[in-house]
């Protein structure tokens, strides 16, 4: 009897090593899907975020050299509403402009 109650303990325990195998790789395989997700969800922000910032600052700087060329415009003598055509400025943003540098 004691050799098939040791030989039913050696199976019970190789069972038990064969569950907790698969469980421990089963949790491993989903910590890998997670990070994987969570990687994926990282780059794609950044991504949208860059996007957003590169195009937030092309803006900005399309909008100062159109101010730039506005108050070069006006030193050059050039009337405010032909200034405001010619850069796609509103007329209220010329006058601003010229009215901070005179």
């Amino acid at each position: 009897m004691d050799a098939a109650r040791e030989q039913h303990k050696i199976n019970a325990e190789r069972e038990m090593r064969q569950i907790l195998e698969a469980r421990e790789k089963e949790a491993h395989h989903l910590a890998s899907i997670k990070k994987a997700a969570h990687d994926e969800g990282h780059e794609s922000g950044l991504a949208e975020g860059l996007a957003k910032g590169e195009a937030k600052g092309l803006e900005k700087g399309l909008l100062k050299g159109k101010k730039e060329t506005a108050i070069k415009m006006f030193q050059l003598g050039i009337d405010s509403d032909m200034i405001a055509k010619a850069t796609g400025l509103s007329k209220d943003e010329v006058r601003q402009l010229i009215e901070s540098h005179t």
